[in-house]
């Protein structure tokens, strides 16, 4: 069991759904969102299941109010889980070819360094202490970019990449890394999106999966499987039967 757990992208979607699912008696929770709102009411109901939470209204590019926060909270709690969850996700019309830098630069400082800079102040605090997870939300689109989604499936295949990279080094302190790759997940931020409902999974059970594999210290957790096998098959095929594939089932 986690006693001492920090969320961010806490006030909706997925990040709440995971905040509801740790949350219990003896369990402190920092839950970081942009939306105080949203986030107020997800303190509510943690509180409610017996959690102690400590709420943090703020931009995880916002790097130095961010690690002051961390540092401050890890003071008081030693975080042992790390949840970095906020991310956003921009599409590409089917009449444009590409997207543009402002889009590309912004999913990147929040699905990349925004990750990196939520991750690496918990970090140096679990090296001293020869213990500690981090549980990182990539995605499916870190296996195989989606059409009308190229700077998102960028950004979670360099972060799936990095924390690969990671990985070993982190366990010879004894610090885990869990690599979450889920496929469309049922939420305000893939509705506005476009992305087929027949694709999505309700919020609240992938957040019972993830807090499942992550207790049980599995180093990649990609899932539905039905739909990483679906990736996995495409590689097998002809690269423009594929893509084709891909655009009419993901991207259309």
């Amino acid at each position: 069991m986690f006693n001492n757990i920090v969320i961010t992208g806490a006030s909706s979607g997925l990040g709440a759904a995971l905040a509801r699912s740790f949350a219990a008696p003896g369990v402190v929770l920092g839950l970081l969102g942009r939306n105080s709102e949203r986030l107020t009411e997800v303190s509510g109901f943690c509180k409610q299941m017996g959690a102690a939470t400590k709420t943090a209204f703020l931009d995880i590019r916002h790097r130095e109010q961010l690690n002051d926060w961390l540092v401050s909270f890890d003071d008081k709690y030693p975080i042992d889980l790390v949840i970095a969850n906020a991310g956003i996700i921009a599409a590409v019309p089917k009449n444009q070819p590409d997207q543009p830098m402002s889009s590309v630069l912004d999913q990147f400082e929040i699905n990349f360094t925004g990750v990196i800079a939520t991750v690496n102040p918990a970090l140096l605090r679990m090296r001293g202490r020869k213990m500690g997870t981090v549980a990182i939300i990539s995605s499916m689109a870190a296996f195989r970019g989606i059409p009308l989604f190229p700077a998102y499936s960028a950004s979670k295949a360099a972060l799936k990449s990095y924390y690969e990279a990671l990985r070993p080094t982190c366990a010879a302190d004894n610090i885990d890394i869990c690599i979450v790759c889920p496929s469309y997940i049922d939420t305000p931020m893939n509705n506005k999106n476009n992305s087929s409902s027949l694709l999505r999974m309700d919020a609240d059970k992938a957040a019972r999966i993830i807090k499942s594999g992550v207790e049980k210290k599995k180093p990649l957790l990609a899932f539905p499987y039905t739909h990483l096998l679906g990736i996995r098959l495409l590689s097998l095929l002809p690269v423009k039967l594929g893509d084709w594939i891909l655009y009419k089932t993901m991207g259309s």
